[in-house]
């Protein structure tokens, strides 16, 4: 998966083709917290992990409200242990923050392991490969993430208060909290992508007036990622859905409205590209699919704000995960169930909330681009 931009070589390449995901595996759990984490290695089932810490398939799902889903994916977070039992043991009381780093022409493992500041065998380990296995252009490999460390290290330089990031939360909730504004929450803490902040991660809390924010973040943020210099539309609402980067942008002809970080297909159920026009809209659907035999088969009762686009990929809210950021999907475009309720007001056909809504020449769906 891949979002924020680094420069691996610089001079040579071009944010636009260096592409993070951060995402966030674990951290020192806060002291009020007796739920045990486990995450979830590559090639490890849900019943393996049930097996290992002596409990049930359903105790898993009923503790991570998974619902029937039978699948889990590589970096998920998943509660083990119900709050207030003895303490399991685990590897480690500290896991990494890790990104995802998307190999370029003519990188090596021994060059990206430079650049992370980690050894070779620490990278090798890390994504559970050869040392000599070939690289391939666009492959993904977990490395150690930068932003996290950062706004650690912001609150111990300026000795601020510490919130530590609970599931749920964003920037704009945290800064409420405490009476400050997201501006000056996300440069008080250098934030590269404010909208990948993770359970665990603490945050600088800075004094009303200490951080004199606003433009210099906003540039910040939007210089991360591609800008547009041409566009399908100077008037209408559309659709930006960029894969790359795992973000949807609304547009309003040539003005950014509001961007999102989503969860789009993950690669054996990409989701489609091209340019399409949303079709159908209901405000909640339950889902179901996969197979039952090959551990992929899922069932999802009442997912909210859904909007097709194209046959049945659509956007909509998701409740069971809040990994954002990568895909994660089986084609459709997953956002929090907050930004997917605006996306469903604000783009067309119009909906009144209550039953089926289709695109016709009178109440015309919104433009919705699709691209790498």
């Amino acid at each position: 998966m891949k979002i924020a931009a680094i420069n691996l070589r610089i001079g040579r390449r071009l944010a636009p083709f260096v592409i993070i995901c951060l995402l966030f595996l674990g951290s020192v759990l806060p002291a009020s917290a007796n739920d045990d984490v486990h995450v979830v290695k590559p090639g490890e089932t849900l019943s393996q992990i049930a097996e290992s810490y002596g409990t049930t398939v359903e105790e898993l799902r009923a503790l991570n409200n998974l619902g029937n889903v039978d699948f889990v994916w590589y970096g998920q977070r998943l509660i083990v242990q119900a709050a207030g039992t003895a303490p399991l043991p685990r590897q480690s009381e500290i896991t990494p923050a890790i990104a995802y780093y998307q190999v370029q022409p003519g990188d090596t493992l021994s060059e990206i392991a430079d650049f992370y500041g980690i050894g070779l065998a620490h990278l090798v380990e890390l994504n559970q490969i050869s040392p000599a296995q070939r690289l391939y252009i666009g492959q993904t490999l977990a490395v150690p993430a930068k932003d996290v460390e950062t706004s650690r290290r912001v609150a111990a330089i300026n000795n601020w208060p510490v919130h530590v990031v609970q599931a749920g939360e964003h920037v704009g909730t945290i800064a409420a909290l405490y009476g400050i504004s997201v501006d000056a929450l996300v440069q008080g803490n250098a934030l590269a992508n404010p909208s990948l902040i993770v359970p665990g991660q603490r945050l600088g809390i800075p004094p009303v007036g200490a951080v004199d924010s606003a433009a210099a973040s906003t540039e910040t943020k939007k210089s991360l990622y591609h800008q547009h210099t041409t566009f399908p539309t100077d008037t209408e609402r559309w659709i930006d859905v960029d894969l790359s980067e795992q973000r949807v942008v609304a547009y309003e002809g040539t003005t950014e409205v509001r961007a999102f970080i989503i969860s789009s297909g993950l690669p054996d159920t990409p989701t489609v590209t091209g340019t399409f026009r949303i079709w159908a809209k209901i405000a909640a659907q339950d889902m179901y699919g996969g197979n039952r035999a090959s551990g992929d088969y899922y069932y999802l009762p009442g997912v909210p704000w859904v909007q097709y686009f194209y046959e049945d990929y659509a956007f909509h809210g998701t409740t069971w995960h809040a990994n954002f950021g990568r895909p994660a999907s089986h084609g459709c475009i997953n956002m929090s169930p907050e930004e997917a309720a605006w996306l469903f007001e604000w783009a067309g056909p119009v909906a009144d909330g209550t039953s089926w809504s289709t695109s016709d020449a009178d109440n015309v769906g919104t433009l919705v681009v699709v691209h790498q």
